[in-house]
């Protein structure tokens, strides 16, 4: 396992939309300097009724950090997303969002299908969390009491984590101690 990184939110600038009707914070990725991924983290702020930027090809994990709920409509199936509740959806299909109170955020793990298997969760782990060994860990506090790593956590800080390209075999698994409420999406590359 690499050394884990340290994302401090507050450090993140954010960026328009792909479609430019909103802003994001990108947390981790693999992007090239030309900025093409085939995987990525990040928090969205969503300002009144928005559409989602259309990502053909693209897995999507969305978890709902509030204030207050979202009301989301994916390819014309009405719903309301909760706090910390997930929701997984292509990123071809047609989304548009409501949400109810100002300043909402939400996470969003997106993931080439063709490279990636994504798994994105709300926990709060009572213990170690392995990293994959071809793959990522990546924890986002929800809370300011979180301890990932050894490093203290703000909420919306993270720990990202990136596995050996090994077989599982050749080594013991590479664990992360944590303590709190947490995102933690684990992505995996497709063999």
């Amino acid at each position: 396992m690499t050394s884990p990184s340290i994302v401090r939110y507050a450090s993140i600038l954010p960026t328009p939309w792909k479609n430019g009707r909103g802003v994001t914070r990108n947390v981790c990725d693999d992007a090239t300097k030309q900025g093409d991924w085939s995987w990525r983290v990040s928090i969205a702020e969503i300002t009144g009724e928005q559409p989602y930027s259309s990502f053909p090809g693209v897995h999507r994990d969305q978890v709902a950090l509030g204030p207050g709920a979202v009301r989301l409509s994916i390819d014309g199936e009405a719903l309301v997303l909760d706090p910390e509740e997930v929701i997984s959806f292509e990123g071809e299909a047609s989304v548009l969002a409501q949400p109810e109170l100002e300043g909402f955020l939400d996470l969003n793990v997106m993931s080439r299908r063709d490279d990636w298997e994504s798994e994105t969760s709300v926990a709060s782990p009572t213990e170690s969390l392995i990293v994959p060994t071809d793959g990522h860990l990546v924890l986002v506090a929800l809370a300011d009491s979180c301890v990932a790593a050894g490093h203290d956590l703000r909420r919306l800080d993270s720990v990202w984590c990136a596995g050996e390209h090994q077989l599982a075999h050749e080594r013991d698994p590479q664990a992360i101690a944590v303590s709190g409420r947490f995102v933690i999406a684990r992505l995996t590359r497709r063999r």
